[in-house]
């Protein structure tokens, strides 16, 4: 650290002090004022005159040596307050954990770079969001989260080029600020070298998680923007790389603005809903068909708004695959089902959305919510659809298989309705299969309906499966089912989905349930 001045008196200073007590001394001597002192004490010894003239001749040296020491003190009290307040204008800028550029720092800086901004030299700015990043928090702790920031930190300064400004705007967000490239391939190349640098696994005390990253870019060529509106369209286009899929980058397009402004209304409120419990489950039961008696339920995710209203799946569930909160949706639903006091060999289906097969700590979690739930994984069922095998079919097999180590039992959801159905019934060891409820609709008018529920139904049986039906809802229903050997129905014949689980079932001649 560099002070206008030493913290301790110079050899000037003391040079000076002293050059002023020789002068005075030869003053003295040279008018011959010790004599006259000597003198005038020794006829006026009953005054103890000398005494007094002595602590005169002393005090001015005293007043030096306190004067020095009282300018040595002063210096260093001041050194020490320019010091704390450099530390305090660093740390106002920059982030306490990582050392990056914080929020503040980085908009003064985008402003700057704005001002400058023409079609030969555009700015980039990239929005950063880690993926996942709550759930290494949880399963590894705090220590690890802290260490995938630091490591995400030092890996976007790395691939970001020696002109590029990192900073860490909060949470798991960092924005990456270029201004080297001119063309949009050399643009698109150092884009592409910054998401793929999160391909690698991050390396943590306990084990490395594969954890990626979503990243908004938008290219400004000319001033009039302000930093936040900057961001904010960065932002909008991460939100569209999400809703592609979690990892990799889009770049921003007009009116994104308006559709990732409603977005993020209802993530805010989503994220909210979640930290206050209000998104909550509700029980749909599953029946066994030959015993007429309720074996399970269907935990469903309901939204409860401010105002008591409820908010259906279809309206939220799609913004949260979006946003990367479906993994705490299912988690959240999942640990407050399982931690009710349910009869013995009750069995509950919750469903798993596709995008959670790339989280590779879903299994791990999972375990841990059933041990300290206390609820047995063999009676649990996951549900998930055929789009599961789309994206990733090798990462399906592997998180399935790992599911079933643990005991849980998989089902094979929405069956018909997807893509190569016959083909990941011989692939993947499934222990139930559910017909949509499309099939059920028009059942008994529809011959064809008949058959390919009949046939899905006895082709299950011979791999070993067992068949739950969706959609009963008339006793007719249940009449052919039970024909068909279908094993389990589900339907508005014995229940809607219910905030507290239907224990008993209405007796099957008052027709339809309520």
């Amino acid at each position: 650290m560099h002070l206008p001045f030493s913290s301790t008196p110079s050899a000037r200073d003391a040079a000076i002090i002293f050059g002023l007590a020789l002068v005075l001394l030869a003053v003295f001597i040279g008018a011959e004022a010790f004599e006259y002192i000597v003198d005038f004490s020794d006829r006026h010894e009953n005054l103890e005159i000398d005494e007094g003239l002595t602590v005169l001749m002393v005090m001015p040296i005293a007043m030096g040596i306190f004067a020095w020491r009282r300018l040595a003190e002063a210096r260093t009290e001041l050194a020490r307050r320019i010091e704390a307040e450099e530390k305090a204008h660093a740390l106002a800028r920059h982030d306490p954990l990582t050392g990056l550029p914080n929020r503040r720092h980085a908009e003064h800086e985008i402003g700057r770079a704005l001002e400058k901004a023409t079609p030969d030299a555009p700015v980039a700015v990239l929005l950063v969001d880690v993926n996942r990043f709550k759930s290494i928090n949880d399963l590894y702790g705090h220590a690890a989260g802290d260490r995938l920031l630091l490591d995400t930190g030092a890996r976007l300064r790395e691939t970001g080029g020696p002109d590029a400004l990192v900073a860490r705007l909060g949470g798991d967000e960092f924005v990456v600020l270029l201004q080297g490239p001119t063309r949009q391939d050399e643009l698109i190349h150092r884009v592409e070298t910054i998401s793929e640098s999160f391909a690698r696994p991050f390396v943590f005390d306990h084990g490395s998680s594969l954890v990626g990253a979503s990243i908004g870019v938008t290219l400004v060529d000319r001033p009039g923007l302000t930093p936040d509106q900057v961001l904010a369209r960065a932002d909008a286009a991460m939100y569209r790389c999400k809703g592609k899929g979690l990892n990799g980058f889009a770049f921003f397009e007009e009116g994104m603005e308006f559709a990732a402004f409603r977005r993020a209304q209802i993530e805010r409120d989503l994220r909210q809903a979640l930290a206050e419990e209000r998104i909550e489950p509700f029980f749909q039961p599953l029946v066994s068909l030959t015993e007429g008696c309720i074996n399970g339920y269907e935990v469903l995710a309901r939204w409860r708004l401010q105002d008591g209203t409820l908010r259906l799946p279809d309206e939220f569930i799609p913004i949260a695959e979006d946003c990367g909160l479906i993994g705490e949706i299912y988690f959240a639903m999942l640990r407050r089902a399982a931690a009710r006091p349910w009869p013995p060999a009750t069995r509950l289906a919750i469903n798993l959305s596709p995008i959670q097969f790339e989280d590779d700590t879903l299994v791990e979690r999972t375990r841990q919510v059933l041990e300290e739930t206390g609820f047995p994984p063999g009676q649990l069922d996951i549900e998930i659809t055929e789009s599961a095998f789309v994206s990733n079919l090798e990462r399906a097999r592997i998180v399935i298989a790992q599911f079933k180590e643990l005991g849980i039992q998989m089902a094979l959801d929405d069956f018909g309705t997807g893509y190569s159905s016959l083909r990941h019934l011989s692939e993947f060891h499934f222990d139930k299969l559910k017909i949509d409820r499309s099939f059920i609709t028009d059942l008994a008018d529809n011959p064809a309906s008949q058959t390919i529920v009949r046939t899905i139904t006895a082709m299950a049986h011979n791999l070993g499966l067992r068949v739950t039906v969706e959609g009963v809802e008339s006793i007719e229903n249940e009449a052919d089912l039970l024909g068909f050997g279908c094993d389990v129905g589900q339907g508005y014949l014995y229940g809607r989905p219910a905030p507290q689980p239907e224990t008993r079932l209405l007796p099957r001649s008052t027709g339809q349930a309520a």
